[in-house]
């Protein structure tokens, strides 16, 4: 079943003279991937015009059926990049883009808590990795340490990959901390 659509950030996408309208799917130090195809070669050259007015140098790293992936030459600040984006935004309707992040978790499936890896993470849900993982449509609860996570639903899942959407939104007040105290962790 295929991820289903939500909200992504809008980017503008400069190769050579001619700048494209594109889509942030997500987002980290090193890179991003991109919604819609980009007709350039693997390793072509480009900036991209981010959210918050930042320009950054990528390259085309892969191409997939409807996402292009890039290559940052240089680690941008994510939390800075995240923190502009917030503040720019109304305070009543602050939302956080779904970062990239590599941390460990539990899914509890019946009395029994599973290993699984968190792989992205915004307001809205999260996607997971993990050896076992329960089937699209069943209720989920994921334990993260440091962050309260609202119970879920698996909306989607491919091999041993799925994507969990909450029951409610997780407030970017949460997410932000969590996500900077992980970044922190691994500077050390």
């Amino acid at each position: 079943m295929p991820e289903p659509e939500e909200p992504l950030d809008p980017t503008t996408v400069h190769i050579g003279p001619v700048a494209l309208d594109s889509e942030i799917r997500d987002i980290s130090a090193l890179g991003a991937t991109l919604r819609g195809w980009l007709d350039v070669p693997l390793g072509a050259g480009l900036f991209m015009e981010l959210g918050n007015g930042q320009r950054v140098e990528a390259v085309i790293a892969w191409r997939g059926e409807q996402d292009v992936g890039v290559r940052f030459t240089r680690p941008i600040d994510v939390m800075a990049l995240i923190t502009r984006q917030l503040v720019a935004q109304p305070a009543d309707r602050r939302q956080m883009p779904r970062v990239e992040v590599r941390a460990s978790a539990w899914l509890r499936k019946d009395e029994r808590f599973l290993p699984a890896t968190i792989r992205n993470i915004s307001a809205g849900g999260l996607q997971i990795e993990g050896e076992e993982l329960p089937a699209v449509h069943e209720p989920v609860q994921v334990f993260i340490e440091g962050l309260g996570v609202p119970p879920g639903e698996v909306i989607w899942r491919r091999d041993k990959v799925a994507g969990i959407r909450f029951e409610r939104e997780l407030g970017w007040q949460a997410i932000l901390p969590w996500v900077k105290e992980l970044h922190a962790g691994r500077k050390r």
